[in-house]
């Protein structure tokens, strides 16, 4: 089975200057739209912790109803 680059990497935080465990993976089309600061802009998904992905979920809440009913 093949590894992607985030794979061979403990499961660190993506956010600039955070080293804590990441809990979730978000694709980077949606952390576009906050203002998360990130690492490596060069992967398809980044690793928040459970701080960052709070934020991330409470800068995004608008856009994010919007797309259930579009």
């Amino acid at each position: 089975m093949a590894l992607t680059k985030h794979d061979k990497a403990a499961k660190v935080c993506d956010v600039v200057n955070c080293g804590k465990e990441a809990e979730r993976s978000i694709n980077m089309k949606q952390i576009a739209q906050s203002s998360l600061k990130l690492k490596d802009q060069g992967v398809r998904s980044a690793h928040l912790c459970k701080e960052h992905y709070k934020a991330f979920k409470k800068e995004t809440k608008t856009s994010r109803e919007l797309d259930q009913y579009y």
